[in-house]
Parts: structure tokens; C-alpha cells; sequence
């Protein structure tokens, strides 16, 4: 049994430019993810329309936990929020982060295979409680090899683009919201 995971170097990190003038804080909620991917078993898609899972190969967790550090880590690089927390308590948090996993597979319909990401990004006042924007990213990689070795890599770099792309829109979110008050 081989087992993969997802990581990030610090200096694989984009930073996106804005001006810094007030530090808000942000609760970071544990991804959903949709059913499939709630586990940890690697899925490759042969066929349009047809699952099926690595039988030797699995990730260490399911995507969606693997994905949360990474998704904080990602953010604090920004150096655009005071704190960034990852539990719901009693502290007090400006926004609220939600993500959905909406796809997390390697995809073996053309060759090369490529390594699809999908998530859904939903940035929420926690004053308010009103949802400020929401939107979904994807993110297609080519794979190094067609076997779950390069889905794995590839799954690493697409991982980085996509949350890459949603700290900037958080940040791009914040900032727009700050300039129309």
C-alpha cells in the first residue's frame, strides 16, 4: 500500500498586493467535501461518468482535512489578517471562510492524465452574517506520469494554484469591501 499527501514549500506561496490598514481576523471552517471524497481513497476517473478508486494507493486523510492547514497556511503567507483561526469558539473573528470539495481526482479521459480540483469559496461577515461573495475555482494538472504517483504530484500543484486563488479572493474581497465603506 502506498500513501500520498499534500504539502506546501513556504516559497510556493503567491502573495497578492494590497494595502495594509486594518488587520481583520478570519475563521477558516473545515471543508466539506462531497460524498466521494470523503474518504480516503484515491479516485481516478477512466471513463466519462464512471468512479473508480486506486486499490494500492491512498491519501494519508481525506482531501478535505488535508486541504485545511494548507488553506490556513496559504492565508497567513498573505500577511493581510491579524489572526486566522480554525475552530468556531468564543473569539472574535471578522469573516468566516467556507469551502466545499467539489471534485478531487485524477482524470484519465485523455493522456496525458491530469488532476482535477474543484471548491467552492464562500467569504461570510460574521457580524452580519451575510454571505459577500462566493465562487468556485478549478484547477486542471497534468500529471508527470499516468499512474497514482504523478496523480499525487499533480494533485500538489494544482492544490497550490487553487489556493492560491482563493486567498486572493478573499483579499480581493476584503479589500473591495473596504474601499465602499
Amino acid at each position: 500500500m502506498h500513501y500520498f499527501t499534500l504539502a506546501a514549500k513556504a516559497s510556493d506561496w503567491d502573495y497578492c498586493p494590497q494595502h495594509r490598514r486594518h488587520m481583520p481576523t478570519i475563521l477558516v471552517n473545515q471543508a466539506r467535501p462531497n460524498a466521494v471524497y470523503n474518504s480516503a481513497r484515491m479516485i481516478y476517473i477512466p471513463a466519462c461518468y464512471q468512479i473508480q478508486y486506486f486499490t494500492q494507493n491512498r491519501w494519508t486523510d481525506p482531501p478535505a482535512q488535508m486541504l485545511q492547514p494548507l488553506l490556513i497556511s496559504a492565508l497567513q503567507h498573505t500577511d493581510r489578517f491579524q489572526a486566522i483561526i480554525n475552530t468556531p469558539s468564543t473569539t472574535y473573528y471578522d469573516w468566516i471562510l467556507n469551502t466545499q470539495l467539489l471534485s478531487f481526482q485524477q482524470e484519465f479521459i485523455s493522456i496525458p492524465s491530469r488532476f482535477r480540483i474543484a471548491i467552492r469559496a464562500q467569504l461570510i461577515n460574521a457580524r452580519t452574517r451575510r454571505v459577500i461573495s462566493s465562487e468556485d475555482f478549478l484547477v486542471t494538472q497534468i500529471a508527470p506520469h499516468d499512474d497514482a504517483y504523478g496523480g499525487a504530484l499533480a494533485a500538489n500543484q494544482a492544490t497550490q494554484k487553487i489556493l492560491n486563488e482563493i486567498s486572493c479572493f478573499c483579499l480581493s474581497n476584503l479589500t473591495s469591501l473596504k474601499l465602499n465603506h
